[in-house]
């Protein structure tokens, strides 16, 4: 496992009586939600739980962060107070760019064994002791396949920097637990490893997501497996948040362990091993070899110029091979900006005298023009275009009676809604009313035309507490 951490994403229980008004809006896109709002949280034996955020177990008792942490872990992570077992996962369809095979077998934190079979890389590493042995195939081992592996052996691997800043929410009589969360990032900027939440379930509670900048898993399906509950479905992130899910197709006790499978005859050696290690921005900039010149194609709407925020994660020779959206700036070329990190090289990180890969916020400037701008519509004009519409509503006590959500929903020409962002600012945390905004895309609306020819446009609709 790795030194470093990295975050969940929120999924919100959709409701009926979500109140809908369409009004002229005035307010401009400021603070989109992102769908990558929700962060996670390391073992959680790194709190201290005299300087951790309290939670509201039942009416009258509270429970720190570190024991809801504690308690999360114990009732759904295989490895915190867990008996040694032998697990399978089966990553999305054989052959695909996203997909491969991953193998546990597992003793206890310093005694076990993990193959990796995926298309373009491979790994096995056995861990006896202070003793290791890698075999790689491949030289660069991505994020998203890391993702998974974590998922399974170190599901909450953030839980020092929540320890030091971090608040509790969404909590509610459906779930008592909420998140634990921290975000303290100048200028929206993850520059350190300051952004971060864990998603709670259930009574227990169980870990439903973790999510920080350089990581996201959604976990669910949970199965028994002796007094613990396991989720049986994991899910990651790539690209433009395009989901990636996993399965554990076999999960058993290791009741007698084979100690073949954990004898080394020789240690391999640091430089024949794969590590990865976190840059902030300025760290980064400071190693960049070679900046790309990129021709930004016109937009239809948003901001013409500002930053791209990417993950951007490099081979040991410095070249980035892997990169993920984090927030596009309000810009329609988030898409594209993240393809153009790709083309990004810097000198390589040298530690003890061996490469690193790296991973880094990679901040990305645009400079554009509109052409054919898209039509937005008002909340009257879109009360016209609605066929039905009957989103989810917000969890009870989360926000005050009357507050008003306003979103920006995005049609494509066949009158087919697509993406939605919050026009204005969030009145909380983003993550936490993203179910009745993202219920909009439910929403069925009439193709709009321009000069008697469809096109793509935007729409507003509030949401109000009831």
């Amino acid at each position: 496992m790795r030194s470093y951490r990295r975050i969940p994403r929120d999924t919100a229980i959709f409701h009926r009586n979500t109140l809908v008004h369409f009004s002229l809006v005035s307010t401009f896109l400021t603070a989109p939600c992102q769908k990558t709002d929700i962060l996670a949280s390391a073992s959680p034996s790194a709190f201290d739980s005299s300087q951790a955020s309290s939670f509201h177990q039942t009416q009258g008792e509270k429970v720190d962060a570190a024991s809801a942490l504690n308690r999360a872990l114990k009732a759904s992570s295989l490895t915190f107070e867990g008996k040694p077992f032998h697990a399978v996962m089966e990553i999305e369809k054989a052959g695909e760019t996203y997909s491969g095979r991953i193998e546990f077998w597992w003793v206890n934190a310093s005694k076990y064994r993990v193959v990796i079979t995926s298309p373009n890389f491979k790994q096995v590493k056995t861990l006896n002791g202070d003793r290791m042995r890698e075999n790689d195939e491949g030289e660069f081992y991505p994020r998203w396949l890391e993702n998974f592996v974590l998922a399974v052996l170190d599901p909450v691997p953030i839980a020092k920097n929540l320890s030091e800043h971090s608040d509790s929410l969404g909590q509610s009589s459906q779930n008592p637990y909420g998140c634990l969360r921290r975000d303290d990032r100048r200028s929206g900027i993850t520059d350190q490893l300051n952004y971060g939440q864990v998603c709670f379930a259930g009574s227990e509670p169980r870990v439903e997501s973790v999510r920080a900048f350089n990581e996201f898993v959604f976990f669910k399906d949970w199965q028994r497996f002796g007094e613990k509950q396991i989720p049986r479905t994991y899910q990651t992130d790539v690209l433009d948040q395009d989901p990636v899910v996993g399965r554990l197709t076999l999960l058993e006790e290791l009741e007698q362990p084979d100690e073949a499978l954990f004898k080394i005859d020789s240690v391999t050696p640091l430089n024949q091993t794969i590590s990865t290690s976190f840059l902030s921005a300025r760290a980064a900039e400071s190693l960049v070899e070679k900046i790309p010149t990129i021709q930004w194609p016109p937009v239809r709407d948003g901001k013409t110029e500002g930053d791209i925020l990417v993950y951007a994660r490099t081979d040991r020779t410095g070249q980035v091979r892997e990169a993920e959206l984090h927030d596009s700036g309000m810009s329609a070329l988030g898409g594209y900006g993240m393809q153009q990190a790709l083309n990004y090289k810097f000198k390589p990180l040298m530690v003890d005298g061996v490469p690193q890969q790296m991973e880094m916020p990679l901040v990305i400037h645009f400079s554009t023009n509109v052409s054919d701008p898209t039509p937005i519509l008002s909340v009257a004009d879109m009360r016209r275009q609605s066929i039905s519409c009957k989103p989810s509503s917000f969890t009870p006590g989360l926000l005050p009676r009357g507050t008003v959500v306003t979103a920006r929903v995005s049609v494509n020409e066949k009158g087919e809604t697509g993406g939605v962002t919050v026009v204005g600012r969030c009145p909380i945390g983003c993550g936490f009313i993203l179910g009745p905004v993202y219920s909009l895309e439910k929403c069925r609306v009439k193709p709009y035309s321009v000069n008697g020819r469809a096109t793509e446009y935007k729409g507003d609709v509030e949401l109000v507490t009831p």
